[in-house]
């Protein structure tokens, strides 16, 4: 994804090793998803727990149309290979539906799409936006599968839909572009309502509630939006050494968020007082997604795509002021990761992650 194409922007930091006790995962089931995948979202909605999204971002040779190699793994370039090789690299994508058969994922349906770089489920209905690197997002609905979808163009198509998220209570989404706005789009109508709201790429967008929207980008800042102005009621600009990558407002607390940069470290916010976090947690690598466990018994468990530290969960005390790694698995380039919504069995939950280069998609359980 264009996460490769256009570098994250640090600030010089210094960073100390983190006390952990964890145990490594094994995979329970694994997948060759072919093109590079970057997100996983298992359904909320009852009925339909066992399904999940899997959303796949590749780069084509712009000379042979073929698959891309991973960075480092090109074989020298032939003397006519440099014909045409300014072209940019075309980029295309797949959205993988499965269904979980006990612990293995059994596909159900693929559809080519335009490069995906975010999917998200509603939280009570089996509906599914997908964001696409042409400037659309495409509305899918789950029965016996998702149907052909009904795609929306909200920018240009050479600007990146980077994420998305649900408005709660209404059929609309919130979207941030890889322009540098962020974007609120009417399902229903198609309407779609733009702002400037980050000086470089905002990675994360994500709803606290109906009216409340937090944003983070590659310009170092985390910051928060009445919807209704479409204006900042919160701007933090110092305390992350990397761009925001993820936002995440815990089911289970309403002050509580959870904040992941491409400085490796988890951060917990109060809502009420986001100045200073509540808890900086350093993980195994700069992370991409973060996801709280849905169940209330497990409410201060967090799951982390940690690019090339793979995934981690981790325990965060009651009040957010402590926590650890608990659970790790591996990946090349952890991007995708979700909790599955069936019940526990077997002392844990089932998890889905996929990493990037080696296009890899594991069932896992924590």
């Amino acid at each position: 994804m264009d996460i490769l194409l256009i570098p994250p922007r640090f600030k010089t930091c210094k960073v100390s090793p983190a006390r952990r006790r964890a145990h490594p995962a094994s995979s329970l089931a694994q997948v060759d998803t072919v093109y590079s995948a970057d997100s996983i979202e298992f359904c909320p909605a009852a009925g339909y727990e066992r399904y999940f999204t899997c959303g796949t971002y590749q780069l084509l040779d712009p000379v042979t149309g073929e698959l891309a190699p991973a960075p480092g793994s090109a074989p020298a370039p032939s003397p006519s290979a440099g014909e045409g090789s300014d072209a940019p690299a075309p980029r295309v994508g797949r959205l993988l539906l499965y269904a979980l058969a006990g612990t293995t994922p059994v596909e159900v349906q693929r559809l080519d799409t335009a490069a995906i770089l975010d999917a998200k489920w509603a939280a009570s209905r089996p509906e599914l936006a997908v964001a696409d690197a042409e400037g659309g997002v495409t509305r899918y609905t789950l029965a016996s599968d998702l149907g052909a979808g009904e795609r929306l163009v909200i920018a240009d198509d050479t600007t990146l839909v980077l994420s998305l998220d649900h408005r709660p209570g209404h059929e609309e989404i919130a979207a941030s572009l890889s322009s540098g706005e962020l974007a609120l789009v009417d399902l229903a109508s198609g309407s779609v309502t733009r702002w400037h709201a980050h000086d470089f790429e905002p990675w994360i967008t994500a709803w606290q509630g109906p009216q409340t929207l937090w944003s983070g980008g590659d310009d170092l800042a985390l910051k928060r939006w009445d919807v209704r102005a479409q204006a900042p009621t919160f701007v933090k600009r110092k305390g992350f050494d990397g761009g925001v990558t993820t936002i995440a407002h815990s089911p289970h607390d309403e002050h509580l968020l959870a904040v992941g940069s491409y400085d490796a470290h988890l951060r917990l916010f109060d809502c009420r007082a986001p100045a200073r976090p509540l808890l900086e947690l350093e993980m195994p690598g700069g992370i991409w997604r973060t996801r709280w466990h849905h169940a209330a018994e497990r409410r201060g468990d967090i799951l982390n795509a940690c690019m090339h530290g793979g995934f981690a969960v981790a325990r965060i005390a009651e009040g957010g002021e402590q926590g650890e790694i608990t659970t790790t698995f591996p990946g090349t380039l952890g991007y995708g990761a979700d909790w599955c919504r069936l019940p526990p069995s077997d002392g844990g939950s089932l998890v889905a992650t996929c990493s990037f280069y080696d296009h890899d998609l594991n069932v896992w359980r924590a």
